[in-house]
């Protein structure tokens, strides 16, 4: 998984992150899990990584949590903020 597109700015407020990208106008503001999710894109980690890391955070089982994970890097990718 590649970091975030360069430019997409992100704001932390309370927890959440706020995303703007500058070159589409798109802005989107993240709950706390998606937020969790974004701090771990960093172009290091794989999509699996990603749910492993959340699974032991949240001390639960890495099935229960993949389909969530990976919906939420899909719709981040589809407005723009990941790289497709």
């Amino acid at each position: 998984m590649g970091p975030p597109v360069p430019g997409v700015r992100a704001m932390e407020l309370d927890g959440d992150i706020s995303l703007y990208h500058p070159d589409t106008g798109q802005a989107l503001v993240l709950n706390d899990t998606a937020s969790d999710i974004w701090r771990l894109l960093d172009g290091e980690q794989s999509v699996d990584g990603v749910i492993e890391v959340l699974a032991g955070a949240y001390r639960t089982d890495p099935a229960e949590i993949g389909e969530d994970v990976r919906r939420v890097i899909a719709n981040l990718t589809e407005h723009g903020f990941l790289p497709g």
